[in-house]
């Protein structure tokens, strides 16, 4: 794949922006605009080099109104830059400075932050998270009899805590307080937060366990979590554009990006409120993110801002049993450490990735349902314009030319399951295929969410699923030649045709 990119290096690096794009700063030109021109989709074809796509056309492609950008290179945001418009259909162009949620990528930033509650003594990240709790504690259970739900595991998610995740609040909805969300109680949306394994013998991405930390970190310094992020990182690290603000107030909600469905609408409201801060509540620019990542690696090498080089150290370690270190995914890699987060709230979608050693990262941040596939594609952007290792590589397959006829013979809505071993069914899955000028694309739309994705064909009936879905789609085609539904069978997906 590296040999293929490099064949036409020289072709990316000469492209020219020819269409206009949102505000930026920084940013040797003609890097720039190859990252704007040189999106990779996630398969292509093997053998052959992989085809350029422009950044706005793809942002069509999904549906997805806004994103902003930042590139760290030489241990500085070397450029950010914003593209498109904070909401569908109208002019106000998002740039650098708009503010978009960061999802999920709020935890590994307020764990940074409260990391330095370990650094000043405060807290000894090994001790029993309910050794600090006053108001609540978590319930001990079974699983917590020999082994306990410590801070660091919380922080790497092996602190056996359940409730994965968050649907926020629409406008005017009630919020609760942090202790109704942790005992999940009304009008909290959440089942309550308990052990539910025992702690450190494995990882279970848990929304939950931050929010314990969320209440720990109030109850040890005293103030709300907002103001103690606000005065111990954002403040020193410059980031002017960030404030877990929910919902959001003050003057980063005049440029706010709002978010988008599935069809590229604009969420009733604006936006959802997450109350559940640590978990998804930071509002934040790709710059501000940079900042951070900056910060990290160069707390590793001893000249951190607010971080001390055992801190950053600890913070980018991989913990037992985890894919985690603290608040970071954590890789290491033969030519790099790699510590990276993804984030995905409604309308959000947002990818944070650095590189240790290289001193290099990229933010990109997508104010879209569909934002994920998109994001994507500008990260292998980022990483072959750079020349950085292989990271979220596209991957090669033998892939067929399929004649339109057949492709159109295939369009149209379905109904399906999905089967979850060990979980209920899911049923009454709305499906569409529809074809665009770039091959066929599945929407599916149920309860639990939706999106978009491309279909990559490897015979007339199979199509390769890359994304949210992963797997093979197989369409049923009867004696008559008619397509009359279709099955995933690596995620136990069958649908048949309305």
């Amino acid at each position: 794949m590296r040999k293929l990119i490099r064949t036409f290096s020289f072709l990316i690096f000469i492209l020219v922006l020819t269409t206009g794009c949102g505000g930026g700063s920084g940013g040797e030109p003609g890097r720039v605009a190859a990252v704007e021109n040189s999106l990779i989709p996630a398969v292509i074809k093997a053998g052959d080099e992989p085809p350029l796509l422009h950044l706005e056309d793809r942002m069509r492609h999904f549906r997805v109104p806004g994103v902003g950008i930042a590139v760290v290179n030489n241990g500085v945001v070397e450029w950010a830059k914003g593209y498109g418009v904070v909401e569908a259909g109208g002019s106000r162009a998002v740039n650098a400075q708009t503010v978009f949620q960061a999802c999920s990528i709020s935890k590994p930033v307020a764990v940074t932050g409260i990391m330095l509650l370990e650094q000043s003594k405060t807290l000894d990240i090994t001790r029993n998270v309910n050794d600090y709790l006053t108001s609540w504690r978590l319930p001990d259970s079974a699983h917590t009899v020999r082994e306990k739900a410590t801070v660091e595991r919380l922080m790497s998610h092996t602190g056996g805590t359940s409730v994965g995740g968050f649907a926020g609040y629409a406008p005017g909805e009630a919020l609760p307080t942090i202790l109704q969300t942790l005992q999940g109680i009304s009008p909290a949306n959440n089942k309550a937060v308990e052990a539910v394994y025992v702690p450190g013998t494995k990882w279970s991405y848990s929304g939950g366990g931050m929010e314990v930390l969320h209440l720990m970190t109030q109850e040890v310094t005293g103030m709300p979590l907002r103001d103690y992020m606000q005065r111990h990182l954002f403040t020193p690290l410059g980031m002017s554009r960030s404030d877990f603000a929910q919902p959001l107030d003050g003057p980063l909600a005049t440029n706010a990006a709002k978010g988008h469905d599935v069809d590229g609408g604009v969420v009733s409201g604006g936006w959802n409120t997450y109350p559940e801060l640590v978990a998804a509540g930071l509002w934040t620019t790709p710059s501000d993110l940079g900042r951070l990542l900056v910060e990290t690696i160069n707390a590793t090498r001893g000249h951190g801002i607010a971080l001390e080089l055992e801190t950053a150290v600890n913070i980018l370690t991989q913990r037992p049993n985890s894919e985690f270190g603290l608040g970071f995914m954590v890789e290491t890699r033969a030519d790099d450490l790699v510590f990276k987060h993804t984030g995905s709230n409604q309308g959000y979608k947002t990818y944070f990735m650095g590189l240790r050693d290289r001193g290099q990262g990229v933010v990109v941040m997508t104010n879209g349902e569909n934002g994920s596939p998109l994001m994507y594609e500008i990260v292998r952007s980022v990483v072959r314009v750079y020349d950085w290792p292989d990271i979220e590589g596209a991957e090669e397959a033998e892939l067929v030319d399929v004649p339109r006829a057949t492709l159109r013979s295939h369009v149209g809505a379905y109904v399906g399951t999905f089967r979850p071993t060990g979980k209920e069914a899911i049923e009454d899955i709305d499906f569409q295929v529809y074809l665009e000028d770039s091959g066929l694309m599945l929407r599916l739309a149920y309860a639990g969410g939706s999106g978009r994705m491309d279909l990559y064909p490897v015979a007339h009936d199979e199509f390769l699923l890359r994304g949210d879905l992963e797997g093979t789609l197989v369409f049923d085609v009867d004696a008559q030649g008619r397509t009359i539904g279709f099955s995933i069978p690596r995620i136990n997906v069958t649908a048949r045709k309305k």
